[in-house]
């Protein structure tokens, strides 16, 4: 899953993808420089979570509660959703076959049947799946939802409206990519034998299918109201919220309470404000500023963005601010990707690595409060995660030395792309300065936040170094290593390899991995082969563990951070007024 700009990301929720009974699963990493634990989760296989939701303790109905963030969420249409702003969007809007959840006192997550009556029913030897839909679940319009919406949800997303989206339940139907909507019908390995019912087929066994079901791909889409392109602004609803009014895609979206959303079939989400407000008009000092202030609705407000680097020391000085802090660690790493297609010798990819400064990069970020020193391709949370610096500097400044030695007198001329906000304007400029030491020339290329993956997703960019921030999407190096450096899965467009890393011997290796049934083992030779990549090959620079510290308004109730997707619990909050 990529993280806001971006990666469901349960970085190390598992050693295993064991699906049996109500099965639990838990672990413990050490501190890792970034506070990571591997967390438990419990797989409801039998559907015995309670429906509707527990009431939150001192929680009440009414008021509005508003998010800001620093430009338009990129994609609203569920298939193309894998951003951490969207996902957290899609937790009000939407709702999947299964899902997650959260205690806000940090206990274990739990896998719970969402749409479905439990985490799938498997057979075959994990081939088959099958899923029954509750009772009572509606569209927005107070239309039912059939196991044929969830089909063409599926369905469609294996073409234009899912390039931008996971692809997981896609290449596990349909693993050669041979099928397309415009084929017509629905997508190879799924029936519907009535409306209440969705088998998948797959050719290969596939245990992790249950947390893949909770990726926004299983949300259910009605066919009559599929406008194309135009469902990024006219999505239908089945959540607790929908859309307010037209929807810009730029500006604000505002949400109100869906009526023919029933909680006595939601074991997740809750309905408490009247209104949901979606601001993306303020940057990160500026977020930092209103709720530092607390006034009006921004007492109702939470912010995305970290609290600005000017102010974390004030804010942690200040006892009643730290009280409207959300904070902790995240399992998402935040990347320098490089464009091998582009950038195609080694020592220069090498000596991009030994000439980043770290430490200024993490300082200009927020620094400890928001960052941790990141050296591996795989989160330390991940099972099997092993510890290593391919790439040392005595001060965590960078090995200028080093770099310009690999570069022996070349002086390579790169386009770093970026997204445009004020804060990734900050950020590029530590990149510039930090690799200009060894002698490259760095070309600084803002684009336009709401396209900024699409653009860098496309084989065909011209950016040669690129942000990017991700977190597994289930508890395996599988959902990492294997989604961003196979080149066997590089498409024209939608691309998470956005390193465009094509190197044979790895692709047969991940391809192996991905087959062994062992995932413990596999979890130890994923790590090895994460050192293998950055050593012999250094297709990104791994930057920092990314932590969260963000602010909410004083009458902002039951949201905490979300241990999924490293941003403040909505299913949950509720207005304190």
């Amino acid at each position: 899953m990529r993280y806001r700009v971006r990666a469901v990301a349960i970085g190390a929720l598992a050693l295993s993808l064991v699906v049996a009974g109500c099965s639990k699963n838990s672990g413990s990493t050490g501190d890792n420089g970034g506070n990571q634990k591997q967390q438990a989760i419990i797989i409801d296989t039998k559907g015995t979570s309670p429906v509707p939701a527990p009431e939150i303790p001192g929680a009440k109905p009414g008021g509005t509660l508003t998010w800001l963030e620093d430009g338009a969420i990129e994609h609203t249409d569920p298939g193309q959703m894998y951003v951490t702003d969207a996902q957290s969007l899609a937790t009000l809007i939407y709702r999947t076959l299964t899902g997650y959840v959260e205690d806000p006192n940090g206990g274990p997550l739990k896998l719970v049947g969402d749409l479905a009556t439990n985490t799938g029913e498997s057979s075959n030897d994990n081939k088959t799946w099958t899923y029954h839909l509750r009772d009572g679940i509606k569209f927005d319009d107070g239309s039912a939802i059939t196991a044929k919406d969830v089909a063409y949800g599926i369905s469609r997303a294996f073409g234009t409206y899912g390039k931008n989206g996971p692809h997981y339940v896609q290449l596990a139907l349909d693993p050669d990519s041979k099928w397309t909507p415009d084929k017509g019908g629905t997508a190879p390995g799924i029936t519907t034998p009535d409306d209440k019912t969705i088998v998948f087929n797959f050719p290969q066994p596939h245990a992790e299918t249950p947390y893949i079901m909770a990726l926004n791909t299983s949300t259910p889409v009605p066919q009559a109201k599929d406008t194309g392109a135009r469902y990024e602004a006219e999505f239908v609803s089945m959540g607790p919220y929908m859309r307010d009014g037209t929807y810009d895609q730029q500006t604000k979206l505002t949400l109100k309470k869906n009526p023919n959303w029933d909680p006595k079939t939601d074991p997740i989400r809750h309905q408490y404000p009247d209104k949901w407000i979606f601001d993306y008009s303020a940057d990160r000092d500026a977020q930092t500023q209103r709720l530092i202030a607390d006034q009006g609705a921004d007492q109702g407000a939470m912010m995305l963005s970290a609290v600005a680097q000017s102010s974390i020391a004030s804010v942690q000085a200040d006892p009643n601010l730290m009280k409207r802090i959300i904070a902790g660690s995240s399992t998402f790493v935040d990347y320098l990707t490089i464009n091998t297609s582009r950038v195609t010798d080694l020592k220069v990819r090498q000596a991009i690595n030994y000439a980043f400064d770290r430490g200024a990069y993490i300082t200009a970020v927020g620094g400890s409060a928001v960052a941790a020193p990141a050296t591996t391709l795989e989160s330390p949370q991940l099972p099997g995660w092993a510890k290593y610096d391919a790439y040392p500097s005595a001060d965590g400044h960078g090995d200028v030395d080093k770099a310009k030695q690999l570069l022996a007198g070349q002086t390579p001329k790169l386009t770093d792309c970026f997204p445009n906000t004020p804060t990734y304007q900050k950020y590029s400029v530590i990149i510039q300065q930090a690799l200009q030491r060894a002698g490259f020339q760095i070309v600084l290329n803002p684009i336009d936040k709401t396209q900024y993956y699409t653009t860098i997703g496309d084989k065909k960019t011209t950016c040669d170094l690129m942000r990017y921030g991700w977190s597994a999407d289930f508890p395996d190096a599988e959902a990492t290593l294997d989604v961003l450096f196979n080149g066997g899965k590089i498409v024209d467009t939608g691309n998470n390899n956005v390193a465009y890393f094509n190197e044979p011997s790895i692709n047969k290796k991940l391809d192996d991995l991905a087959k062994q049934s062992d995932r413990a083992a596999a979890a130890t030779a994923y790590a090895d082969l994460d050192k293998e990549m950055m050593t012999n090959y250094a297709p990104v620079v791994p930057n920092y563990i990314i932590k969260t510290f963000n602010l909410k308004g004083s009458k902002v109730g039951g949201t905490f951070l979300s241990p999924i997707l490293a941003n403040p619990n909505l299913v949950d909050a509720f207005y304190n007024g």
